[in-house]
C-alpha cells in the first residue's frame, strides 16, 4: 500500500463508563447508523460495535468528528445517557494506529473479549468488501499488532484466532475468484 493512502483515515472511539457493559446501539440500528453516515458524509464508514464501546473509522480529507459525534448521540438520545460517554478523537493515521494497537493489547488480556473482537473484526471486513481504503489500512493495522502480540506471546485463543483467520482468507479467495468469474462473463457478454 502506498505510504501516502493511510493519511486521510480518522475515527471517533466511544467508550461507556456505566458499570453494565452492554451494546452501545443494537445491532439492527448499527447497519443503519452506518448507512447514514455514508451517505452523508459522502465517505467510507465502518462501525464497530462492541459491549466495551464503539469505534467508527472513516476515510476522508475533512474531520467530520463532530458530526459523528452529534449523529450518534442523535440516534441513541432515548438509551443511553450522554453523560456516561467518553469520546476520543483520533484525526491522524498515527493517533488511529494508536488507539488500534492500545484497544486490541488490552483486548488481548480478557480471552473471551479479544477472541470476540477478532472474529467481529473479520466478519466485518468480509461484510465491507468492497472498501478501497478503510478495510486494507485497518487489516494492515490489524497484522501489525496481531504479529507483535504472537511474537510477545501474548495471544490468548491462539488457536482458535487463527482458525478464523483461516477461513477468512479462504472466504477473500473465494470472494476473488467470483468478481474475476463475474469480469470474464460481463466482458464475453459484451463481446
Amino acid at each position: 500500500m502506498h505510504p501516502e493512502v493511510g493519511k486521510d483515515i480518522k475515527s471517533v472511539n466511544i467508550r461507556s463508563t456505566r458499570l453494565k457493559r452492554q451494546l452501545l446501539m443494537p445491532p439492527s440500528k448499527v447497519d443503519h447508523f452506518q448507512n447514514f453516515l455514508k451517505e452523508n458524509l459522502k465517505s467510507e464508514i465502518l462501525v464497530v460495535n462492541t459491549n466495551v464501546g464503539m469505534e467508527i473509522y472513516y476515510y476522508s480529507q475533512k474531520d467530520c468528528s463532530q458530526f459523528i459525534k452529534e449523529s450518534l448521540l442523535i440516534h441513541t438520545i432515548t438509551t443511553l445517557d450522554s453523560t456516561k460517554l467518553k469520546f476520543r478523537i483520533n484525526s491522524s493515521e498515527q493517533e488511529v494506529f494508536q488507539c488500534f494497537e492500545e484497544a486490541l493489547t488490552s483486548f488481548a488480556k480478557y480471552p473471551r473479549l479479544f477472541l470476540a473482537y477478532i472474529k467481529k473484526f473479520l466478519y466485518l471486513q468480509r461484510a465491507n468488501s468492497e472498501s478501497i481504503y478503510l478495510v486494507p489500512i485497518l487489516r494492515g493495522y490489524f497484522e501489525e499488532v496481531y504479529e507483535r502480540l504472537k511474537h510477545n506471546h501474548n495471544l490468548p485463543y491462539f488457536d482458535s484466532i487463527e482458525k478464523a483467520r483461516s477461513a477468512q482468507k479462504i472466504y477473500d479467495e473465494d470472494d476473488l475468484i467470483k468478481k474475476l468469474v463475474s469480469e470474464i462473463l460481463m466482458k464475453r457478454h459484451h463481446n
